[in-house]
C-alpha cells in the first residue's frame, strides 16, 4: 500500500470535510422542510378541526329548528297564516341544510379525486334564473335588488320566468349550477340590506363569461387569494357575523380549474365584490348529448337546439 504524501492526506481530509459539511447542510435543509410540512399539517388539522366543530353547529341548528317547528305544527291548532309562516321557516332551514351538505359532498369528492366532468348542453340564462329562484327567499328577506343582463328581476312570491333569449353552450350543468349558487349565496350573504346584485353571462371568443357583482362589504385586495383556500373564512369565532363554512369559493375554484377556466375577483373594502368566471366550451359525444337548464339533464337530438 503506497503511503500518502502530506498533500494527498490533506486533500483527502479536505474532501471528506467538504462532503460531511455538504451532508450536514442537506440534512439541515431537509429538517427545515420537514418542520415546515409538519407546521402546515398542524395548521391543516386545526383548520379541519375548527371546520368540523363549526359544521356541527351549522347542521345541528337547522335540524333542531326544523324539528321544533314541525313539533309546533303537530301540537297546535294554528290558523292558516301561522301554518304558512312555520312552513316558510321550515323550508328556509331545510334549504340551508341541503345547500351546505351538497357543498360538503362536493368538497369531499374533489379532495378524493373522484369528481368527473359530465359534458352536456346548458341553457345559461335559465341556469342563472333558476339560481335566483332557489335563493329568492333570502333575497326577499334582505330586500335586495337583482339585475340580470341589466334588467331588474321582479322577485316575489312567484318564480321568475326566463322569457328572454336562450344561451346554449357545452359544459357540466350540475357542477356549473353549484358554482353559480355559491357565487349568488356569497353575494347575498355579504351584501348590505337593500343592496344590489348584478348577474351577467355571455360568450366571448368561444368562452363563457359569467360574473356576479354585489354592493356589499367588499374585501381587502390582500385577502383575495385567501378566500379560495378550503375551510378558510375571513371571520371566525364568536365575532363571526356571516353564515357559511369556507367551502363555496374553494369548490368554485376547483371546479373551474377542472374545466380549464379561470376565476377573477375584483373588490375593495366597503365597495362590493365582482367574481368573473371564464370557461371554455366542453366537448361532448354527439351521439349521447344532454340538455339542461337547471342542473337536471335530459337527452335530446342535435337538431333540437342551436348551439354556440
Amino acid at each position: 500500500m503506497a503511503e500518502l504524501s502530506d498533500d494527498d492526506l490533506l486533500n483527502e481530509l479536505k474532501a471528506r470535510f467538504n462532503h460531511t459539511k455538504q451532508t450536514l447542510y442537506d440534512l439541515k435543509i431537509v429538517s427545515r422542510r420537514l418542520e415546515e410540512v409538519n407546521r402546515k399539517l398542524q395548521i391543516s388539522e386545526q383548520v379541519k378541526s375548527n371546520f368540523v366543530s363549526h359544521m356541527k353547529n351549522e347542521i345541528n341548528n337547522p335540524l333542531s329548528c326544523i324539528l321544533g317547528l314541525a313539533q309546533q305544527l303537530r301540537s297546535h291548532d294554528a290558523d292558516r297564516e301561522t301554518v304558512v309562516g312555520i312552513a316558510q321557516s321550515i323550508f328556509a332551514e331545510a334549504f340551508s341544510l341541503d345547500f351546505q351538505l351538497r357543498n360538503i359532498f362536493a368538497a369531499a369528492e374533489l379532495e378524493d379525486g373522484a369528481t368527473m366532468l359530465q359534458s352536456g348542453t346548458v341553457d345559461g340564462h335559465s341556469l342563472m334564473i333558476h339560481a335566483v329562484n332557489d335563493f329568492s327567499h333570502l333575497i326577499l328577506a334582505k330586500e335586495l335588488n337583482v339585475y340580470f343582463l341589466g334588467k331588474k328581476l321582479n322577485i316575489g312570491s312567484q318564480p321568475v320566468n326566463n322569457e328572454g333569449e336562450k344561451l346554449y353552450f357545452k359544459s357540466d350543468s350540475e357542477k356549473l349550477e353549484l358554482v353559480v349558487q355559491n357565487l349568488l349565496s356569497n353575494a347575498i350573504e355579504f351584501n348590505n340590506p337593500g343592496g344590489r346584485i348584478d348577474l351577467d353571462i355571455g360568450v366571448v371568443d368561444d368562452r363563457l363569461i359569467l360574473s356576479v357583482t354585489d354592493t356589499g362589504v367588499g374585501l381587502n385586495p390582500e385577502q383575495i387569494e385567501r378566500i379560495f383556500d378550503r375551510f378558510t373564512q375571513l371571520e371566525a369565532g364568536v365575532r363571526k357575523s356571516h353564515k357559511g363554512h369556507g367551502l363555496g369559493l374553494s369548490i368554485t375554484k376547483a371546479v373551474i380549474d377542472m374545466m380549464e377556466g379561470s376565476v377573477h375577483v375584483s373588490a375593495q373594502p366597503g365597495e362590493g365584490c365582482t367574481v368573473t368566471l371564464s370557461i371554455p366550451f366542453m366537448e361532448t359525444d354527439a351521439e349521447a348529448d344532454t340538455f339542461s337548464v337547471d342542473g337536471n339533464e335530459f337527452f335530446f337530438s342535435d337538431d333540437q337546439s342551436e348551439l354556440f
